[in-house]
């Protein structure tokens, strides 16, 4: 094919339709980068997938599940100021991450992936005074001790 069989209008006439299709994929992109998302609902996902991951992720897991969810490495401080989350060094070098009691109860963190009913949520904060005077008595200190 040879140089002249090229119709340059046709060619700038396509490049502008591309063009356009581009812009408008960027502004559907953008529009829905606008979103708001709710920093409660974002927390709680966060949270329940941690749970689901027999409660224990690396930071490297955390900050994985943290990108993906469009927040950064600051989560993890808020968390751990509210009381939500526990962080643990682990022998060797390296960080876990758990989360607390007080999320679970707050939050109604399910630890398999089906909605926990009323009588659950009531049941598990009848018992909450129990276990917090448990780990608290004179038996218990002696162990922390050890």
């Amino acid at each position: 094919m040879a140089r002249a069989d090229i119709d340059l209008a046709e060619v700038l006439a396509d490049l502008k339709a591309i063009r356009n299709a581009v812009d408008r994929l960027e502004t559907r992109l953008k529009s829905t980068e606008g979103e708001i998302i709710d920093p409660y609902k974002r927390r709680k996902e966060v949270l329940q997938r941690i749970y689901w991951a027999d409660n224990s992720v690396s930071r490297e897991d955390l900050l994985n599940l943290l990108q993906s969810c469009g927040t950064d490495y600051r989560w993890i401080g808020q968390q751990v100021k509210k009381g939500y989350l526990l962080v643990f060094p682990v022998p060797g070098g390296g960080t876990r991450y758990s989360v607390t009691s007080k999320a679970v109860l707050e939050l109604g963190l399910t630890y398999v992936e089906e909605e926990v009913g009323e009588e659950s949520l009531s049941l598990a904060k009848l018992s909450e005074s129990s276990f917090a005077e448990d780990w608290n008595s004179r038996e218990d200190a002696i162990y922390d001790s050890l």
